[in-house]
């Protein structure tokens, strides 16, 4: 049986993205491994970031590779170039949408949408942030809507 390890997100900007995830979900993470990996404990799920020019940058020292990686991790990273941003949707579920919304707002830590109305087998509420590597978060949960109808929906 597959058991879930983490759902982790490629960064290019380890410190910026740091701040981002320590104000969303205030907290620190709770596994740090220099600039390269970052663990988020969120309702019992792993939500990390990965540096990849930790990596790089001693690939290009070419320090004891032999020791740090084995020849395939080498060549994968060669013939897989890092593409940032959009590739992973983070949804996260809150007791009070309206009030986490607002919360977000001020935070003032990324491009966040409207509130957004789906409604193709239920209704469905949300609102999308966007980290600074473009990766777009879902926010979603108990919501009253002020009228019956979003605006423009």
């Amino acid at each position: 049986m597959m058991h879930l390890g983490s759902t982790y997100l490629i960064v290019q900007n380890m410190a910026r993205s740091l701040a981002f995830y320590e104000a969303l979900f205030e907290a620190p993470p709770a596994f740090r491994n220099r600039d390269r990996w970052a663990e988020f404990h969120v309702s019992g799920s792993c939500i990390a970031l990965f540096n990849p020019a930790f990596d790089q940058a001693l690939i290009r020292e070419g320090r004891d590779l032999e020791a740090r990686y084995n020849e395939a991790y080498l060549a994968f990273k060669r013939d897989n170039p890092i593409r940032h941003g959009n590739a992973v949707v983070l949804n996260f579920w809150v007791e009070d949408l309206a009030t986490e919304y607002e919360r977000v707002r001020r935070l003032n830590i990324g491009a966040i949408s409207d509130m957004l109305y789906i409604n193709v087998a239920v209704p469905y509420y949300c609102f999308v942030l966007t980290d600074p590597d473009g990766n777009p978060i879902e926010i979603t949960g108990r919501y009253e809507p002020t009228t019956t109808r979003p605006a423009g929906g």
